[in-house]
């Protein structure tokens, strides 16, 4: 594996990892008995991303490596809709599509 693939690698799952800490921190704000708890969990999740995107920069420009980020907001959308039975309408869906496109397209070209 190269060090861009392995850049490229840690951007993807510091992407799923913001995903999930966001959620756990929306989870937060509708849980009355254990809001403590994901709050806590949102917190050390994002911790632990913003590491593992700190690693990756050491391997990627910030522009590719901020491009890929933005698989986070996929993430987010599919976790709110699966987690949190959140409503998600077929134009947000559109844009997913064409987020995932536009990351496939950077990192195609790196």
């Amino acid at each position: 594996m190269t060090a861009t693939t392995i850049g490229i690698l840690l951007v993807v799952i510091a992407a799923l990892l913001e995903g999930l800490g966001q959620v756990f921190l929306k989870k937060s704000t509708l849980a009355k008995a254990r809001w403590r708890f994901w709050i806590v969990a949102g917190m050390a999740v994002l911790a632990i991303e913003a590491l593992i995107y700190t690693e990756a920069l050491k391997l990627l420009d910030v522009s590719v490596a901020f491009t890929i980020l933005s698989l986070n907001l996929i993430t987010i959308t599919v976790l709110s809709a699966l987690l949190l039975r959140e409503h998600v309408t077929r134009k947000r869906w559109i844009g997913v599509g064409l987020i995932f496109v536009g990351v496939a397209l950077v990192m195609a070209r790196t």
